[in-house]
């Protein structure tokens, strides 16, 4: 069991291969990104030891409840034998928390607060010391890069280390693909604990997005029909991969893109089929290459991965799921031979990212951005791959006893008042401060 102060935190996500090919029970390969979530918790002073309050500035969520006015008289009962989480929701308990929110009125503020409160009352208990829960985030949020799912990971870790259900992490070996039992039985379990957020969030997710957050690297995810389990296969072990991630701003409805073709499918499905086939067997060909051992990634296995995303990007085109702007960053990229582009997600805006060349020139991807910012596109460096959720303990468990760098880290006053993503990043961010450790 841990005590506040500590900090989590967990990354984001691009679907890399896959999407829409993915609706109709084929698999999709999501890697994580090094834009990160990072949540803080502290305990209250003495006077307010009743209260747990929920900060989250950058959906201006900032709430406060009694403990013992929440609904503990209906969280479930959990078994002495049972050690994951149910898969479903407890109604009992969901009708109960929409009456402690009444007053929470933004629709993604409550959304966030009701996966806070349903966590919180299945791992903790009324006896507990009243904390401050509060979350800073890199990534933009509802912009197709799973924001929500990292906040879930996020959630469920620092929830779980407060109960004891989990350790923290364990010391790797310096191979990092040394097997450990037990951070491997502890990440499964905080990814199944922040599914159960993500059902309070978004009703009936994937759990592809969870499942980056928590474990890093890449998933291969394969939704199957007519009751048969889903796949999930985590890879881990490829190096991180230089990508650029460019939002094009442009508004979209995942569900309108989906019924889209839908209805292409319908229609035509002589020349739909193939598409959909196609995507389905590159991103087979992607799996493979992820999964080779890490002295065989070389410049010809990064130029194998890069075409692969330039021919989905093309079947994608071909799905008519693109859109003006994602074709002009692609165009933009391809112009200063940056590497190779393509939309992440539904299409019809959002995101697009480009994965790029090992030896490009620093002034290129700079000629890049300024050109992509100039027309108004937010563009972000960052890394594909890397670790996933990971926690960060003072050095000494006595405060009085910390140097000053750790007492400005551990500080909520401090947390709350970051500014913007570099400024959160540089302050507290993974590879930036030395002793974070990964189940």
């Amino acid at each position: 069991m841990v005590s506040a102060p500590f900090l989590v935190s967990a990354p984001g996500k691009v679907i890399l291969f896959g999407e829409h090919a993915a609706v109709y029970g084929k698999p999709a390969i999501a890697a994580a990104v090094s834009l990160r979530s990072y949540l803080l918790t502290t305990k209250h002073a003495p006077e307010f030891s009743d209260v747990v309050t929920l900060e989250f500035p950058d959906v201006e969520l900032q709430y406060s409840w009694k403990i013992l006015s929440l609904p503990w008289n209906v969280v479930p009962k959990r078994s002495m034998d049972t050690v994951r989480p149910p898969s479903e929701l407890n109604t009992a308990l969901m009708e109960a928390l929409e009456q402690s929110l009444v007053a929470v009125l933004h629709p993604l503020q409550r959304s966030a607060a009701l996966a806070f409160l349903y966590l919180y009352l299945c791992l903790c208990n009324p006896d507990m010391p009243g904390m401050t829960f509060s979350v800073r985030s890199t990534l933009p949020i509802g912009a197709g890069l799973g924001s929500s799912a990292s906040v879930s990971v996020c959630l469920a870790a620092a929830l779980c280390l407060l109960s004891g259900e989990v350790s923290p992490p364990e010391t790797k070996g310096d191979d990092d693909s040394d097997f450990n039992a037990a951070n491997y039985a502890n990440i499964e379990l905080i990814d199944a604990w922040a599914f159960l957020g993500e059902r309070c969030l978004h009703g009936n997710p994937s759990g592809i997005d969870n499942a980056v957050a928590s474990h890093g690297g890449a998933v291969m995810f394969q939704r199957m029909t007519k009751g048969n389990p889903n796949v999930r296969e985590s890879m881990r072990n490829f190096p991180p991969l230089k990508l650029l991630l460019i939002d094009s701003r442009q508004p979209r409805r995942t569900a309108v893109q989906v019924a889209n073709v839908a209805t292409l499918l319908q229609n035509y499905p002589l020349v739909t089929e193939p598409i959909l086939n196609g995507i389905q067997a590159l991103t087979s060909e992607a799996y493979k290459l992820l999964l080779m051992p890490n002295e065989k990634c070389d410049d010809l296995w990064e130029e194998r991965l890069r075409e692969l995303v330039r021919v989905n990007h093309g079947l994608l085109v071909a799905l008519g799921v693109s859109h003006p702007k994602l074709e002009a960053i692609r165009m933009a990229a391809d112009e200063l031979e940056i590497g190779e582009t393509k939309l992440t997600g539904a299409g019809g805006g959002g995101c697009a990212i480009t994965l790029v060349k090992r030896d490009v020139e620093e002034s290129r991807i700079l000629e890049l951005k300024e050109r992509l910012e100039g027309h108004g596109f937010e563009v972000f460096e960052t890394s594909l791959g890397g670790f996933g959720a990971g926690c960060l303990l003072p050095t000494k468990s006595d405060a009085t006893e910390w140097e000053e760098w750790e007492e400005k880290l551990f500080s909520l006053h401090h947390m709350l008042g970051l500014g913007d993503r570099e400024d959160i990043q540089k302050t507290v961010g993974v590879g930036s401060i030395d002793g974070w450790a990964f189940w």
